[in-house]
C-alpha cells in the first residue's frame, strides 16, 4: 500500500448534472461542489480518484485539469456504477476506499470519525453516514437517526468506507448490476457474509442530494452500446439481487 490512509473514489457521468424537473426546486449538488468540500473539510491524509462514465469534453478537460484529482480514469463508454467503483479500487492507494457519490456535501471532521470506527476494530467492515434494515431481500425500516452508531444490514451508496482488503477478500461489485442499482447493497450483504459487521453513523456532517440523480428519474440509461429506463432496470436487478441472496439472512 501506499501511504495515504483513504481513497477517495467518485464516479462521475455529468459535470452539471441535468435537472429533475419534478423537483426544480431542490438544491443541486455536482463534483465541482464535493471537490471543494473535501479539500476545505477534510483533514487527514487521502487521494482523489475519479471515474468518469460520462463522454462530455468539458467534463472530461475538467477532470483531467483539476489540480486536487490525484489519479482518474476516463471511460469512452459508460460502463456502469459496479466497473466505475471496481476500476477506483484498482486505482487506489489508500488502505481504505471511501465511495463518494458526486451530489454528496462532506462536512469537518466527518470522513475522519467514519475511518476512525472502521479501523477501531476488525469486526468492522463497512461504514457510512447512512443505511437501512433488510429482511429476506426486501427493505424493512432505515436506521433511526441518532448520535451513536448502529449496526445495519445494509450501508447507503452515496457514501460507504470499507478497507481495501475487505474490498478484495468480497470480490469488489457484482458487475452483473450494469448500469446501475443494487450493487452497493449487494456489497454489504457479501461483507456481512464473511462475518463482518456494517455500521452507520447518522451524526457524521455528509448530506445527500439525491433529487437529481439518475435513480430519482424515469429516464433512459445509456451504457456499453445498450440502453434500459430506469424502472425497468429497477426491477431487473431487485430480481437479480433476490434470486441471489433469497434465504442467506433472515
Amino acid at each position: 500500500m501506499g501511504n495515504k490512509k483513504l481513497s477517495i473514489i467518485i464516479p462521475v457521468l455529468h459535470l452539471s448534472r441535468p435537472v429533475n424537473k419534478m423537483r426544480f426546486f431542490m438544491p443541486k449538488q455536482t463534483l465541482k461542489e464535493t471537490l471543494v468540500d473535501i479539500k476545505k473539510n477534510v483533514k487527514m491524509d487521502y487521494e482523489i480518484i475519479v471515474v468518469c462514465n460520462g463522454t462530455d469534453k468539458a467534463l472530461h478537460d475538467y477532470i483531467i485539469k483539476h489540480p486536487d484529482i490525484d489519479r482518474y480514469c476516463i471511460n469512452s463508454v459508460n460502463v456502469g456504477v459496479a466497473r466505475a467503483w471496481n476500476i477506483g479500487a484498482q486505482l487506489a492507494e489508500g488502505e481504505v476506499l471511501c465511495y463518494l457519490n458526486d451530489d454528496v456535501s462532506i462536512g469537518p471532521n466527518s470522513l475522519e470519525t467514519l475511518t476512525d470506527q472502521l479501523l477501531a476494530s476488525e469486526d468492522v467492515g463497512e461504514i457510512g453516514p447512512a443505511g437501512s434494515y433488510w429482511r429476506n431481500c426486501q427493505h424493512h425500516a432505515f436506521v433511526e437517526e441518532s448520535a451513536s452508531t448502529t449496526e445495519a444490514d445494509v450501508v447507503s451508496g452515496f457514501c460507504f468506507l470499507l478497507r481495501a482488503s475487505t474490498f478484495h477478500e468480497v470480490g469488489g461489485f457484482d458487475i452483473a448490476y450494469t448500469p446501475a442499482g443494487h450493487e452497493e447493497i449487494d456489497l454489504s450483504y457479501k461483507i456481512r457474509q464473511i462475518g463482518l459487521k456494517c455500521l452507520v453513523n447518522q451524526s457524521v456532517d455528509i448530506k445527500h442530494y439525491h433529487h437529481h440523480g439518475v435513480s430519482a428519474q424515469n429516464m433512459d440509461v445509456h451504457y456499453l452500446g445498450s440502453v434500459i429506463n430506469t424502472k425497468d432496470l429497477h426491477e431487473r436487478n431487485k430480481a437479480y439481487f433476490t434470486k441471489k441472496w433469497q434465504g442467506k439472512f433472515a
